[in-house]
């Protein structure tokens, strides 16, 4: 009896806790409860940003103290950074060869034909390992140049300085409700994740909390230093890493510190910062990597010059087709005026001569005229004084 009296009470202190907590889940979602509920399912696959800057960030002032670029001399920059894109690309090639001689059924000595592959993929990657600091630092100097050409410096500093670090593949948890286009939480994930983990992720968030959930691959992240993921193009590397600086340098603004303060200003800092990265990549080509610019880019920008210097000689030669054009065209019309002139004097001689011909051929009519015969009643009249001895 003493148990079934304890039995009774338990359920009837569920019963009670249950009619007190179903209420509160009404129609209206607590975003950061809402957030817990997903976060529960995520955490075990999120990306932990504190421990990646302090990493990043000890790297970067280890580089920086070795100032490894002194030892680089500035024409071999280039070609170093083109090199390691390059190598990057090749890694790409014979990754995607090892997933089709892997998905091949068919073909013999599999093992022994993707073992080869592996090798050389795992060569690739510790040159790209070895080379990446470099290649960053040299990256980093050439974009903060360009900017200080911008004009984005002050007193000759940049603020904040471009740094960046390359990472591999990464990727951010999307979560949006499932009748409206809004995103509602976007968390970062961690790197290496396998397409397993990602659709049970999904999955498990769309079964159990009703949201619409979707895994996808990120470019970079506007951390400090940012976070680029490795890339054998350097015109979408330039682009994302301009686009993550320019975030940087509004965080310490008024702008970009309200970045989540409404739909709106992340828009505005969105745009902000793809603009501005179209301005960073142009500059940066046009005094590094030329080549890759539209051709009608090319051209180089005006130089700033005292208003006292002497002409160059390009500008001269110039000058001086301008004005033997403009001689030219005055000449040219010149001379119609006179052509113009000589032809109305010639009108009114011709004129005037018409007008004489007209009068002389009139006085020549006149005169060629023949005499009026006279009347009947003349003549008559004429006879009469004849005969009356008139």
């Amino acid at each position: 009896m003493y148990w079934k009296n304890k039995i009774g009470k338990l359920f009837f202190s569920l019963f009670i806790i249950i009619i007190g907590v179903l209420p509160v889940r009404g129609s209206e979602v607590d975003l950061s409860q809402q957030l817990e509920q997903i976060r529960s399912y995520s955490r075990p696959y999120e990306f932990d940003y504190a421990s990646w800057i302090v990493s990043a960030l000890g790297k970067k002032l280890t580089q920086s103290s070795l100032k490894v670029y002194r030892y680089i001399p500035a024409a071999e920059e280039r070609q170093i950074v083109l090199d390691y894109l390059n190598l990057r690309n090749q890694i790409n090639q014979s990754q995607d060869i090892l997933i089709s001689v892997l998905s091949d059924p068919q073909l013999e000595n599999r093992d022994q034909a993707a073992a080869e592959i592996k090798e050389e993929l795992d060569e690739m990657r510790s040159r790209r390992e070895d080379a990446a600091p470099f290649v960053e630092q040299i990256i980093q100097g050439q974009m903060n140049h360009a900017l200080v050409n911008l004009g984005m410096s002050a007193g000759g500093q940049l603020v904040p300085p471009v740094l960046y670090r390359s990472e591999p593949d990464s990727y951010a948890l999307i979560v949006s409700p499932r009748d409206e286009i809004q995103q509602a939480v976007n968390l970062m994930l961690i790197r290496n994740l396998t397409l397993d983990e990602i659709i049970h992720l999904e999955e498990t968030i769309e079964r159990e909390i009703n949201l619409s959930a979707l895994v996808v691959g990120i470019g970079g992240v506007g951390l400090y230093p940012s976070m680029v993921i490795e890339t054998g193009n350097l015109d979408w590397l330039i682009h994302v890493i301009g686009h993550e600086w320019t975030h940087n340098f509004l965080t310490i603004r008024p702008l970009g510190a309200n970045y989540f303060a409404s739909p709106e200003l992340t828009t505005i800092n969105e745009t902000i910062a793809d603009l501005s990265a179209d301005e960073i990549q142009r500059a940066t080509f046009l005094l590094y990597y030329p080549e890759f610019l539209p051709a009608e880019s090319i051209a180089e920008e005006p130089e700033e010059t005292d208003e006292t210097a002497e002409p160059s000689e390009e500008v001269e030669a110039v000058v001086e087709d301008f004005e033997t054009i403009e001689e030219e065209a005055a000449e040219t019309e010149s001379a119609a005026k006179e052509e113009l002139v000589v032809d109305e004097e010639k009108s009114v001689v011709d004129e005037k001569d018409t007008a004489a011909e007209k009068v002389d051929k009139t006085k020549e009519e006149e005169d060629k005229a023949p005499e009026e015969e006279p009347s009947f009643d003349e003549l008559f009249k004429l006879k009469f004084q004849i005969q009356q001895g008139y």
